[in-house]
Formats: C-alpha cells, sequence, structure tokens
C-alpha cells in the first residue's frame, strides 16, 4: 500500500480505498497508474491545473504517464508554455532543481517530460509538437534540447542529437541534474 501524507491526513492508495473527487497531484497520480481514461479526460477538460500547471504538464512527468498524452495530448495543447514557475511543483514533488530554474517559467510539457519524465513520453510528446515544439523557449531562453543535455539519460539525448551539435556548454543547471 502506498501512502502519502496529504492535509496532515494519511492519504491511502491501497486497492481498497475509493478515489477521492480531490484536486491533487496524488489523486491525478492514481487516476493515471489506474488508467481511468473518463476521470482523466473530465480533469483536462475542466482545466484543473496542479501547482499552477495542467494535467498534461504532469501527465509528462509521470513514469506511467505516456497513455495520457497518446489519448489526449494534440500539436497545441502539448506546445503551450506554462506561466507557472516551477517552484511549488518541486517542492510538493522533492524535485532537485537549479534555483536559476526554479525562477523560470514558460515551460513547455515536453521541457518538464525531459528533465523528470520517461523516455517514451519525451517520445510521444516529440512526435506530436515536432519541430516548433522542440524551438520553444522559457522567460530565460532555455530549450528542452538544453535540459535534455543536462539529464543523464542518454535515452532521451539521443531524440535531440541526430544532425545537431551539441547544444551549450555545462552549466550550473547541468550539474544539479
Amino acid at each position: 500500500t502506498e501512502r502519502f501524507l496529504q492535509n496532515d491526513n494519511l492519504f491511502s492508495m491501497s486497492g481498497n480505498d475509493e478515489y477521492q473527487e480531490e484536486n491533487s497531484i496524488e489523486n491525478f497520480a492514481y487516476l493515471i497508474d489506474s488508467q481511468d481514461e473518463e476521470k482523466v479526460r473530465e480533469i483536462i477538460r475542466r482545466g484543473d491545473e496542479f501547482k499552477g500547471f495542467p494535467p498534461l504538464f504532469i501527465a509528462g512527468m509521470h513514469t506511467n504517464g505516456t497513455w495520457v498524452l497518446e489519448k489526449f495530448g494534440t500539436k497545441d495543447n502539448l506546445s503551450e508554455g506554462c506561466p507557472s514557475k516551477l517552484t511549488d511543483l518541486a517542492e510538493h514533488l522533492s524535485l532537485d532543481v537549479d534555483p536559476d530554474i526554479l525562477a523560470d517559467y514558460g515551460f513547455t510539457p515536453l521541457m518538464l517530460a525531459v528533465m523528470f519524465g520517461p523516455p517514451k513520453s519525451v517520445e510521444t510528446i516529440l512526435n506530436k509538437v515536432g519541430k516548433d515544439g522542440i524551438k520553444k523557449e522559457t522567460e530565460k531562453n532555455y530549450t528542452a534540447s538544453q535540459f535534455a543535455n543536462c539529464r543523464n539519460d542518454d535515452s532521451i539525448k539521443k531524440y535531440f542529437q541526430s544532425g545537431m551539435r551539441r547544444q551549450c556548454q555545462p552549466c550550473q543547471a547541468c550539474s544539479l541534474m
């Protein structure tokens, strides 16, 4: 049984527990893991956000979220940048992120998948957004390609290396990822 401390209450996610109609990352993760297409569709339709980020951004970071991207992702909704900073999301999920990146905004689902998600989600988003999605930049001019070079995962780096020269010199952000 997985347990989460939520609002000072122990929240259990064993198979016997009922899904709670609550707008939380933990409940959205539960819906992704259980492949509850109907409830995930409703959350996306309603425009819910989690720590300032839309559901497809969270799905791209989730180990099992690729099916959500395949089912509900489009070039448009996977290309748009989000005006939220990563601070609250990184704190909630205990992500180790460089302060310069935390202070940035304008991240796309591709960027978050590159930094924190599985390679299959990165591939799925790239297939939907194409070159235009790769060129998107954060407010501080970071790109998904730069984040890929910082991540220590060759299966993600390979998506950005074909025909391209090295994207950046190692930077402070890379040393922390």
